[in-house]
């Protein structure tokens, strides 16, 4: 994952697959859930990359590290 000064993502690297351009950040949303046990927060992205695949990638707060939820 690559990001802007913002901290948004302009390249992503999928298992196996050579990094891709972000071409647009089509929906963004945030979810802090859990807080009387392990907390969860996550700032998600859904982006359209170059190719033209659409794909949703969260930004884990808790320890920075960013992640792609792949279908089946």
């Amino acid at each position: 994952m690559r990001t802007d000064e913002h901290g948004e993502p302009t390249y992503v690297r999928l298992p196996g697959k050579t990094a891709r351009r972000v071409e647009v950040v089509r929906e963004r949303w945030r979810i802090d859930d859990e807080w009387w046990r392990e907390s969860i927060s996550r700032e998600y992205r859904t982006v359209i990359l170059d190719d033209g695949r659409v794909i949703t990638l969260y930004h884990d707060q808790s320890d920075g590290s960013w992640y792609a939820q792949l279908g089946s």
